[in-house]
């Protein structure tokens, strides 16, 4: 078969194919159907209002309100915090639920500090109830402690993913830190969740344990410097210096010696009682260096406890476990005191004894 042959078949039969049009498709949902709604609905934005009641000084009440304004702020669907006003007292919801109302906010946010514990609660303007409460005993009355931990609660209610802050410690020559029983590199940053954690500063062979507030912004940087031992060194040779205020008393010159002999001095009395005395004041001296060992075991046995009950209540002070951290200070701060005072005293021992 010839090629001419051959290109008038394949031409014959593609025709039909390219006469044919490709179909159009009929559209899944018709247009004159409404837009369907998205399968989770936008959560309107709310508005808080914070109150903080009790017995917190005022300046104090302002920094919590602050504090907790901070924490609400991280809180999905949260749109502002505005603080409100409300009568003194305001101890009940329908107090509550007027100041929110006086505000257009939805919910409020109140916080109650009373006999040292400090209770947070959700209130919802609109229901007229309180929906979410959380509450820490053993709160301390100070600034930066009771900011701390009431962010730590509005945190508990409103944020599920947490709240962390930063802390910082500086510390000087030295000195050993640890967070939460985790070592801490002096000006080290590290994030924590907010509340008061546990700082332990170690120099030598002195320990001690104190509580460190990390907030959700605006945390304060601790600063804790090694004490300086006053050395005393002689004065350089570019001083010149000061003339007395008062003149030097020439002393009046020898008198002529006498012809007759002088009446020898009579002896000075005997002072037998200052070797009594210093033996007396070196055992009292030896007596206190006792107690005050005794009081430093006790001291570094009740913060090793404060801190086991820390760790195992979840990072979080238990009402027990307070009570033995300021136990343990406390014994801490006697021990020091009594072997500053038993060294004195065996330093007044001793010159009693071999001085006079």
């Amino acid at each position: 078969m010839n090629p001419r042959s051959l290109c008038a078949i394949a031409l014959t039969l593609a025709l039909p194919a390219l006469g044919q049009t490709e179909p159009q498709l009929e559209p899944l949902v018709p247009p004159s159907l409404p837009p369907i709604a998205p399968l989770t609905p936008s959560r309107p934005l709310k508005t808080l209002g914070v109150l903080v009641l009790g017995a917190l000084a005022d300046e104090t009440a302002v920094r919590v309100g602050d504090g907790i304004r901070a924490a609400a702020k991280l809180a999905p669907g949260v749109k502002e915090a505005l603080v409100l006003d409300a009568p003194h007292p305001c101890a009940d919801k329908a107090c509550w639920v007027t100041a929110g109302v006086a505000r257009s906010v939805d919910q409020v946010v109140v916080a109650t500090y009373t006999a040292r514990t400090l209770k947070v609660r959700l209130v919802d303007v609109k229901a007229r109830k309180v929906v979410r409460e959380a509450n820490r005993p053993d709160v301390s009355s100070d600034g930066a402690e009771a900011t701390a931990w009431a962010e730590a609660l509005v945190c508990k209610l409103l944020v599920p993913a947490g709240c962390t802050g930063e802390a910082v410690v500086q510390g000087g020559e030295g000195i050993a830190l640890q967070l939460d029983g985790t070592p801490l590199a002096a000006g080290e940053k590290r994030r924590v969740p907010v509340g008061v954690h546990v700082l332990r500063v170690k120099e030598g062979s002195r320990e001690s344990v104190r509580p460190l507030p990390v907030l959700v912004e605006g945390t304060p940087v601790v600063t804790i410097a090694a004490p300086e031992v006053a050395s005393a060194k002689p004065p350089p040779a570019s001083v010149v210096p000061i003339a007395p205020l008062v003149p030097p008393v020439t002393p009046p010159s020898a008198a002529p010696a006498a012809a007759v002999e002088a009446v020898p001095a009579a002896p000075s009395p005997s002072r037998g009682w200052t070797r009594p005395a210093g033996y007396a004041t070196v055992g009292v001296a030896v007596v206190a260096a006792g107690v005050g060992a005794y009081f430093g075991a006790k001291s570094r046995s009740d913060l090793n406890d404060a801190e086991s009950a820390y760790r195992a209540n979840g990072n979080a002070y238990t009402p027990a476990g307070l009570d033995k951290l300021r136990s343990g200070n406390s014994a801490g701060h006697t021990a020091n005191a009594l072997f500053i005072a038993s060294a004195v005293l065996a330093a007044a021992g001793a010159a009693l004894t071999f001085a006079f």
